[in-house]
């Protein structure tokens, strides 16, 4: 049961995935209206609790899930069944899942400062800069070159989440325990990243073929 509760995201994620193939559309145009209702449903849920919510809100579950189909949908060539689901309400679901973690972080937030996982709150703080710029309104007062180059920073938050996610870490003094239930996360990490380095590299050899 526990390992099935560290990994909940995993089983969350093509349920969200199936909700977006349907409504994506909707998320699209109505996109104040959705957030508003991320932000209720979010605060609502803080205040409420029950198992459920512990079990996926405030556990950081639903959230993770949310940014995995953020993060997996960049391994995926443009045009791919996949990625077009996902790109057009990327940005959206960006801030869903930084909204859905307001209950997680709120509750977890007196161990963090103790210095348990205090990756969470850093995470969170690299986060808020791009959840700003996300906006649409914000981004349109961006410089296209400042916001891709701001952006980048996603790389390093998801970075920090994936220590959090899979590693327990004290700060004083300073132990890192590997999460034994968590090994999903690093199998999924280590793909991620060797597809990425694949991609990339691919994108440089055509660079150079074509120059």
């Amino acid at each position: 049961m526990n390992f099935i509760l560290s990994n909940l995201a995993f089983i969350i994620l093509p349920f969200v995935y199936m909700t977006i193939v349907f409504i994506g559309k909707y998320i699209e145009k109505n996109e104040w209206a959705f957030l508003a209702l991320a932000f209720s449903l979010s605060l609502t849920s803080y205040f409420v609790g029950g198992q459920f919510l512990e079990w996926t809100v405030f556990s950081g579950q639903f959230s993770f899930a949310l940014f995995l189909l953020v993060i997996l949908a960049g391994i995926f060539k443009k045009g791919n069944f996949f990625r077009s689901v996902i790109d057009p309400v990327r940005g959206d679901l960006a801030l869903y899942g930084f909204i859905y973690l307001l209950p997680h972080s709120l509750s977890n937030l007196d161990k963090a400062l103790s210095g348990y996982n205090t990756t969470g709150i850093l995470a969170s703080l690299i986060m808020l800069p791009l959840v700003i710029t996300s906006f649409k309104f914000v981004r349109a007062k961006m410089k296209p070159s400042s916001w891709v180059m701001l952006h980048k920073l996603s790389y390093v938050a998801y970075a920090v989440i994936y220590v959090h996610t899979g590693y327990d870490v004290w700060l004083n003094p300073l132990q890192i325990y590997f999460k034994m239930n968590s090994w999903p996360v690093h199998v999924i990490t280590l793909i991620y990243i060797v597809l990425k380095v694949r991609i990339t590299l691919v994108k440089r050899t055509q660079l150079k073929l074509q120059n």
